[in-house]
């Protein structure tokens, strides 16, 4: 192997490919732009299969849009989060959590379950309530039997097909078409990104509208969507400085002495280390 190639190897090992949920039910896919999906049904997050090991992330909302119920699946080990508890196979653990196949653990404030079997690793927030962001994050390039919410890491799809081969049936659940009325706050909010999002502007415009519409008055749900549209944006964004101010998010506190700082996308932002590793890999916003 050449250098170049050495070289060319390394940058492939580094870049990784993201599909977030958040919000009261905003979903930016492997590939593509981001959906709406207002439900309070089951949904396959993804799932697929590697080496013969099976993967399946489920996610369920409440009536508060937040993520009520999480289940996370690898090679039969079972992880379900729920009304703020982490059970593997059916019983409660506590941080840090070691297993053969995974690891759980804080990361600043979030939570992260790691596979020891896959580049692959699934970090969220907990608030009051729910879960307000989620993300998958695969750091291997996979074969395309992918399916559920996330899409395929390298196909982009209608947004359409997705939600109804991800829809898990359940009788009493009911997914609705998305809602939205001009919001203030939104188009507030979008008028500091013009640079960042250009032309895409109206399109996140209409997803903001749909994810606070009869949600205006949680701020998990309002602040969870402009948190991750600013990360999107960058730390060197018109928007960075400003978000907090203009959409009345406030910070995260921490424990004891920890000061929370929020440095971007590529330094995820910690209260239990407020000195992150500095890393060259690419986190897709």
């Amino acid at each position: 192997m050449t250098p170049q190639q050495r070289m060319l190897s390394v940058c492939f090992l580094l870049v990784s490919v993201t599909c977030r949920t958040y919000g009261s039910g905003v979903v930016q896919p492997f590939k593509g732009l981001g959906y709406y999906v207002r439900s309070n049904c089951p949904f396959t997050l993804t799932r697929f299969t590697h080496n013969r090991v099976e993967y399946d992330i489920t996610i369920r909302r409440g009536d508060s849009g937040l993520l009520v119920q999480v289940e996370i699946t690898m090679n039969k080990v079972r992880t379900v989060l729920q009304n703020g508890s982490i059970l593997v196979e059916k019983k409660s653990v506590s941080l840090p959590y070691d297993h053969t196949y995974q690891h759980i653990f804080q990361y600043g404030i979030y939570t992260r379950l790691r596979s020891s079997l896959l580049p692959l690793s699934v970090t969220w927030r907990s608030v009051p309530g729910g879960i307000d962001s989620l993300w998958v994050e695969l750091q291997q390039e996979l074969s395309t039997d992918m399916t559920g919410l996330c899409g395929k890491h390298n196909v982009t799809s209608n947004k359409q097909q997705p939600i109804t081969e991800s829809k898990l049936t359940q009788e009493t659940c009911q997914t609705r078409d998305p809602v939205f009325v001009t919001n203030q706050v939104c188009r507030n909010f979008f008028s500091y990104t013009l640079e960042c999002l250009q032309v895409k502007t109206p399109f996140y415009i209409q997803l903001c509208e749909e994810n606070i519409y009869s949600f205006e008055n949680s701020k998990y749900v309002r602040c969870a969507f402009f948190k991750e549209i600013a990360l999107h944006c960058g730390n060197n964004s018109y928007v960075w400085q400003k978000w907090r101010a203009i959409t009345k998010c406030a910070e995260p506190t921490c424990p004891g002495d920890l000061v929370y700082k929020e440095e971007g996308n590529a330094f995820i932002p910690s209260c239990s280390n407020p000195n992150p590793r500095k890393h060259t890999g690419t986190i897709s916003g």
